[in-house]
Formats: C-alpha cells, sequence, structure tokens
C-alpha cells in the first residue's frame, strides 16, 4: 500500500474523461515526460457521482483533461470546486489515433491522456460564468434567427404552391401581404388553416428573436467593452456582444494576430515544394463570429473612409478576388477591435456624429424606463454620457441639466449628481 502510495505521489496522473450527458468514463495514467502515459485502471461512472468518483479514486494533483462537449464547462466548473484541474481539449485531438476498429468510450479517454502527453492536444479556453450567459443569450438568438428563416421560407412555399404572388418589401409588411393574400385567394377551409398556422409559427418565431435580441441589448447598454467596440465602422450591437462573449479577456491574447487565429480569420498556409502557398481561409475558429465579422466588413466597405477601407478599395481596382479582400479587411478589423479592448490609440475608428447616432439607437431600443432605471432622462443623455468617455469633446443633449436647471451645451459642463454621475437625473412621471 505504501509503495503505492509513493508511486502516485513521484509521477504525473493524467485522467482522461470521456464525457456524455450520463456516463463518464475516466482513463487514470501515470506519465513522465518523455514517453507515453501508461494505463493504470478505468473508471466507469455517471455524472451525478462524479464528485464521489474523484474523492474516492482519483489521486489529489491530477490533471483531467476532457474533449470538449455540450456538458464539457459544466464538469470543469464542478471538479474546480472541489479541488481538481481540468483542461478542455480541442475536439479534433482524436483524428487519426482512433481506428474503426477500435472506438469505444475506454480507448477515447485513454487517447486524449496520450494526445496530451505527446503535446497534440489544443487547449480550449473555458470562459467565466459571466460570459457563458453571454455565449448562452447568443446562441439562443442564433437559433430563434434560424428557425425564423425556415418557417418564413416555408410560407413562401405554401403561397408558391397554391398560386398566390409572392409578397414583396420587408418581412413585417410581407407577412400583413400574405394575410390579406390568404382572405383573397380562393383556398378550401384546411389550406386557410394551414396557411395561418405558418404566418402564426412565424410571429412567435419572430417574437423570440425580438427577446433575445433586447436582451443582447440591455447587455451592451451596461458594458464598456461592448460599447467600446462600437467605435469601429460595422460593428453594432451583436457582432459587439459577440466579440466580447468569446474573447472575454483581451488580455489573454499576447498579439492581435492571435485574436485573428482565434476567430479564424487567418490565411491557410500549404507552400511545401512550392514558390507560394494558398491563401484560403482556415477551417478553423469559431464559425458564426467569423460570419458576423466578415458581415460587418462588407457594410465598413461600402461606407468606410479610412485607409484600411481604401486599401480594400485599391485592391478591387487592382482586380483582387471579392471575397480575399473581404477576408483582408474582416482581419484588419479584428486588429483594431484587439486594440480596442487594450484601451490603445485607435485612429481609424468612426466618427463621433456616427458613434453618438449608434448609442442613440441603442438607447431608442432599450426604451425610456430602462433608461431611467440606469440614470438617464432621455437617449441622448445616454449618448452623450457614453461618447464622452471615448470623444471628450462630443456634444451632449441640450436639455436642462436636472441638478442646475440650466441649458448644457457640452458633457464636460454637466453637474454632478449625488449618484456620482454626470448629467441629467431620471423624470419622474406626474
Amino acid at each position: 500500500m505504501r509503495r503505492k502510495t509513493q508511486a502516485w505521489d513521484e509521477e504525473n496522473i493524467l485522467v482522461g474523461m470521456d464525457a456524455h450527458s450520463e456516463k463518464l468514463e475516466l482513463c487514470i495514467a501515470r506519465w513522465t515526460h518523455g514517453s507515453d502515459p501508461v494505463r493504470c485502471k478505468s473508471i466507469t461512472t455517471t455524472v451525478d457521482a462524479l464528485e464521489s468518483t474523484y474523492s474516492k479514486q482519483v489521486p489529489q494533483g491530477s490533471l483531467t483533461l476532457i474533449e470538449a462537449s455540450q456538458n464539457t464547462f459544466s464538469i470543469v466548473e464542478r471538479l474546480r470546486r472541489i479541488g481538481y484541474e481540468a483542461k478542455v481539449l480541442n475536439s479534433d485531438v482524436l483524428k487519426g489515433m482512433a481506428r474503426r476498429d477500435r472506438i469505444n468510450d475506454r480507448i477515447d479517454a485513454e487517447n486524449l491522456a496520450k494526445a496530451y502527453a505527446r503535446g497534440n492536444g489544443r487547449e480550449v479556453h473555458v470562459p467565466g460564468e459571466e460570459h457563458r450567459e453571454y455565449r448562452d443569450v447568443l446562441f439562443g438568438y442564433f437559433a430563434a434567427t434560424k428557425d425564423a428563416l425556415r418557417v418564413w421560407n416555408r410560407v413562401w412555399g405554401f403561397c408558391s404552391a397554391h398560386g398566390m404572388k409572392l409578397p414583396k418589401g420587408g418581412r413585417l409588411n410581407s407577412v400583413k401581404d400574405v394575410e390579406s393574400a390568404l382572405e383573397e385567394a380562393r383556398l378550401t377551409k384546411t389550406q386557410r388553416f394551414v396557411g395561418s398556422m405558418n404566418i402564426e409559427q412565424y410571429k412567435s418565431a419572430m417574437d423570440l428573436k425580438g427577446r433575445f435580441q433586447r436582451q443582447i441589448e440591455l447587455t451592451v447598454s451596461m458594458n464598456k467593452d461592448m460599447q467600446s467596440l462600437m467605435q469601429i465602422l460595422g460593428f453594432r450591437f451583436i457582432v459587439s456582444f459577440a466579440l466580447v462573449a468569446f474573447i472575454e479577456d483581451v488580455r489573454r491574447f499576447p498579439n492581435p494576430g492571435k485574436l485573428v487565429a482565434y476567430i479564424g480569420l487567418n490565411p491557410r498556409m500549404n507552400s511545401s515544394g512550392k514558390d507560394e502557398g494558398g491563401n484560403a481561409m482556415t477551417s478553423y475558429g469559431i464559425p458564426r463570429l467569423k460570419a458576423l465579422v466578415t458581415e460587418a466588413a462588407q457594410i465598413s466597405l461600402r461606407r468606410g473612409e479610412a485607409p484600411m477601407h481604401r486599401w480594400a478599395r485599391r485592391k478591387l481596382a487592382e482586380g483582387k478576388p471579392y471575397n480575399k479582400v473581404i477576408g483582408g479587411l474582416a482581419r484588419k478589423m479584428v486588429v483594431y477591435a484587439w486594440h480596442v479592448l487594450m484601451g490603445h490609440p485607435t485612429p481609424n475608428c468612426e466618427m463621433k456624429a456616427s458613434f453618438t447616432r449608434k448609442l442613440e439607437l441603442l438607447g431608442t431600443r432599450i426604451g425610456k424606463d430602462e433608461l431611467h432605471a440606469q440614470g438617464f432622462a432621455d437617449k441622448r443623455a445616454f449618448a452623450a454620457s457614453i461618447a464622452c468617455l471615448f470623444y471628450p469633446e462630443t456634444p451632449a443633449s441640450t436639455a436642462p441639466c436636472d441638478v442646475c436647471a440650466a441649458p448644457q451645451a457640452n458633457t464636460s459642463e454637466l453637474c454632478e449628481r449625488p449618484d456620482g454621475r454626470l448629467g441629467s437625473t431620471p423624470r419622474t412621471k406626474k
């Protein structure tokens, strides 16, 4: 017994975990640098018995390695609460290590330990509780958007199948057009019922999407990092919210190139035996975040006048492919986002007037009640108080200050209220 305890203490212990929704497979292995881990024992347990299994059978000081999956972050949090260190490895670490005729949970758990010992495992950042909530809201918004588009395509398919004229214009106006077309069309009672149900499903999906979007806008209105990213042309509420939700702490990226690679906007290198390699974009990264930044780059290309926008137009004039130019512009925008979050001077940020209009639109979206709850009289006072943090000479609202009752034209002249804010106090309803 003493010899076994001494062996645990002298060598590093790796615990490979293959996690499922209810079942856990553990592979406890001894590991010394320069060699593959040696499996000591395998344990099959359940997610509910995680803490009791570790306290009884897993030695303290061991390192647990988990393949990234849906319940990975919650398992890591539970292990850290009871004093065990855990790391999450990318889900592609087992590629090339498993044969088709040798795949099961025990082998996968053992291969995780081997991949980490050989230096092949790419570690996944485990977000904090607050940013995990941000990601949950963002994924809910993406899912609601996808559902709304799927139902809307169903509505259009129903109209086309029954010879109805497809509506034109915006989606909200199109719903009214479809409803009026249903009343005028020669449909049976059952067909009219199916068409009305499709429209009701679309309205419900759009309502759910609107709720998620409002939650995002409320979060942006109280988060300085998200507000600072809105200085970049093309970055509004959704993009800024998504970037902060995934970046969390920008200081974990030592340079902007690391952030570009994290999102997946860096070019792929494949130049072995050739003079030049291909410039296709890498398949790694975060696909949804990559898509958001790419869409923002297309918007900024049409409206921006900064040097990076002129660079993109010049490349297009030279005959460069549009997708490659957009990818390059998106990389430049992410570099600026890194500098903005680091607090560096950013000369290519959006003009003060445009940034203020974004903030006023944000104030309109969150509503007067929320503005009053945050201590602002209206959207102009809200926009001015935030804009003055990034542009000190941004003009404030000309509404009279509730502290001194005098018209104020600049945020630097606003009086300080007892709660420490500058500007107007909320107006009470009579």
